[in-house]
């Protein structure tokens, strides 16, 4: 069955690159995100022997709750972008793609609509894999160049 429309967004914390099919061509647009990356472990890590565990001072977060401010904001962003009559598939590597996929179901259920959203694993793909793949789930038949005979 070819679908007239359909999205596609492949992301990860670092950027989103929305692929769109509107029946007869598709459209790519890269979205660069501002979201720090993770705080690796400095290494050695002093231990005061008179301080009880939990110490008495903030909580030591990694700066994790800041991060994950900026990645609601990020995937708020590209969840406007996505029309909401839309059949969708999201990939990517890690939780970020399960995270958007949750967000605009929800969005969805809150006002009453009812579309596919296929959230998948997805290493990194190159822009023509991703035109494809939007063009597969859409159902559409996918360009084919004329073998030259001579």
């Amino acid at each position: 069955m070819e679908r007239t429309t359909a999205t596609l967004i492949w992301i990860d914390a670092e950027r989103a690159i929305v692929c769109r099919w509107d029946g007869e061509a598709t459209g790519l647009e890269t979205v660069e995100s501002e979201v720090p990356s993770h705080r690796r472990s400095t290494g050695h890590v002093r231990h005061v022997a008179g301080m009880r565990h939990g110490g008495g001072g903030a909580a030591q977060d990694a700066g994790e709750p800041h991060r994950l401010e900026h990645l609601r904001g990020f995937l708020a962003d590209i969840a406007r972008m996505v029309p909401p009559g839309d059949p969708l598939e999201v990939m990517g590597p890690g939780t970020v793609h399960e995270r958007l996929a949750a967000l605009l179901t929800g969005d969805d259920r809150e006002h009453g609509r009812v579309r596919e959203i296929r959230s998948t694993r997805s290493g990194p793909l190159t822009e023509r894999q991703l035109c494809a793949r939007v063009r597969e789930f859409a159902g559409a038949a996918l360009p084919r160049r004329p073998v030259r005979v001579d």
